[in-house]
């Protein structure tokens, strides 16, 4: 029964924006110019809610987050006006150990669209320094929660960008060395990465949390388990590597539909009396494709080099899979130890839990074509 109480808490935040960590860019110029770009969540950003809620309808500022959310990009622009001062007064960016004074230069909100979905910010600050940098450090809010930084020393055509730094609630970036940088060992790309994968899913991945359990409801022979499992992961690294090539490209409007009614049809599948194991694998695969376009959304917004692009793409996968295997282990857990305790864990959990999470998958399904 806490199994299905815990889907029904999930329902109750299906509505939910998921809180996504900021992005920041500064950019180094000949003439001793700073740019810094923040690619982030403004609404979430001007009602103090971070990465550290789960989903907007956690925090207790969430409905005026919504009503953020609804407002046209220049409503919004003029909202924060008033709130700029505040939010730098909350962010630090030093320079030869030297705090800066930042100057906002551009604002760019994309379009109110599917108001489920958090949108896209991107603040333009610049400051002019008098002496050539030799190191910086960078403090994001606390209250925001998590962030991701790097930097380059601009020279037209050429990538200087470093590796991405992955700041915890709000922790300092430390003294970066720009003239003598250390670079991101593979080990420590590749653990970078295993956790943005793992967090991708677990626990900013509702959709994908309700699919794969979905499927883990399907059955307790492993051999079953095993094969929809490899055929998920299978179909879904398909699309995430040619997503990330550029070779599909397929828009959000279409995408996000189809994973919120992929996880209401493998919830009607469990609650068919003769299930196919063939039929199933086939629907897994399909729905996996589709899922794998959904993680490339995310993982395109880290801007990747092509000497560490495949280090970076297996790495976000193995944090997938490794949250993928969590929650299957967990779901059988539950039901083995139903079974253990003599109870109809069919009656009991994968009955009412198939048909909340076909209600969630269909409600979304249903309010993603219509916003």
């Amino acid at each position: 029964m806490k199994f299905v109480f815990l889907l029904y808490l999930l329902a109750g935040v299906s509505v939910a924006d998921v809180v996504k960590p900021a992005l920041v860019e500064i950019s180094i110029y000949a003439d001793k110019k700073v740019s810094v770009v923040i690619d982030l969540s403004l609404e979430a950003a001007m009602t103090d809610i971070g990465t550290q809620y789960k989903n907007t309808t956690d925090a207790p500022n969430s409905a005026q987050y919504d009503t953020l959310r609804a407002l046209a990009p220049e409503a919004l622009q003029a909202r924060f006006k008033a709130f700029e001062s505040k939010f730098l007064s909350h962010i630090l960016l030093t320079i030869n150990k030297k705090p800066q004074h930042l100057k906002l230069v551009s604002t760019k909100i994309d379009i109110v669209g599917y108001k489920k979905r958090p949108r896209k910010t991107l603040l333009t600050y610049s400051t002019q320094l008098s002496e050539w940098p030799k190191t910086l450090s960078w403090q994001y809010n606390k209250s925001y929660g998590d962030s991701a930084l790097r930097h380059q020393i601009y020279k037209k055509d050429e990538y200087n960008w470093s590796q991405w730094r992955w700041l915890r609630n709000g922790v300092s970036s430390g003294i970066i060395d720009i003239n003598h940088p250390q670079p991101m060992t593979t080990v420590q790309t590749i653990l970078q990465f295993i956790n943005i994968g793992f967090n991708h899913v677990i626990p900013l991945g509702l959709d994908h949390i309700l699919f794969i359990i979905g499927m883990a409801l399907s059955s307790l022979l492993w051999q079953r388990l095993l094969l929809l499992v490899s055929t998920f992961t299978l179909a879904h690294t398909l699309t995430l590597g040619l997503a990330m090539l550029g070779i599909i490209e397929i828009s959000g409007r279409i995408i996000e539909p189809l994973i919120a009614f992929s996880i209401a049809f493998v919830a009607i599948e469990n609650l068919l009396p003769n299930q196919s194991i063939k039929r199933k694998s086939i629907i897994v695969f399909l729905f996996g494709l589709v899922h794998g376009l959904g993680f490339a959304s995310m993982l395109k917004s880290f801007e990747m080099t092509n000497d560490n692009f495949v280090t970076t793409l297996i790495s976000f996968n193995i944090g997938v899979e490794l949250a993928q295997v969590i929650i299957v282990l967990s779901v059988v857990a539950v039901l083995l130890l139903l079974k253990i305790a003599k109870l109809n864990y069919r009656q009991l959990a994968v009955i009412p839990a198939s048909f909340i999470i076909a209600f969630i998958g269909i409600y979304w399904g249903v309010e993603r074509l219509t916003i």
